[in-house]
Formats: structure tokens, sequence, C-alpha cells
């Protein structure tokens, strides 16, 4: 599977609920300070079922570790 890079949508929503069109349709369709808001007016345009994303206000770093088999 290829990355999706949502760099755009963070440095344009940072904050937000963002309403997706879908999993492999990245245009943005609504977006608001809440998950019920965002969700409402997608739904209101039409889309059923968005992809909803939590866009974090600051981008913090994820470490993982986890063992690896030989």
């Amino acid at each position: 599977m290829k990355a999706i890079d949502m760099t755009r949508i963070y440095r344009d929503y940072k904050g937000k609920w963002v309403a997706l069109k879908s999993p492999t349709d990245m245009t943005v369709v609504a977006s608001a300070k809440t998950l019920q808001e965002a969700l409402f007016k997608a739904q209101k345009k039409g889309i059923k079922m968005p992809l909803m994303v939590d866009i974090p206000k600051e981008m913090l770093p994820i470490v993982g570790l986890g063992k690896i088999s030989s």
C-alpha cells in the first residue's frame, strides 16, 4: 500500500476534525472543531460515510519499539 501524504491537510486544518471523501480519495469535503459538526457538514453534502480524521494541533514524534525477528 502506498503512503499517503497528508502534509497539505495538516497545514490547512490543524486542530480540526476533517471529513475526507473516502479512504482512497483524500478530498476534504468538510471540517469543523467537533467530530459531530464535521460529520453533519459532510453528510449534508451527500457523503454518507466519510473518512473522519482528527488533525492534531502540533506534530509529535512517535517512537515505537518492537521485537524484530530474524
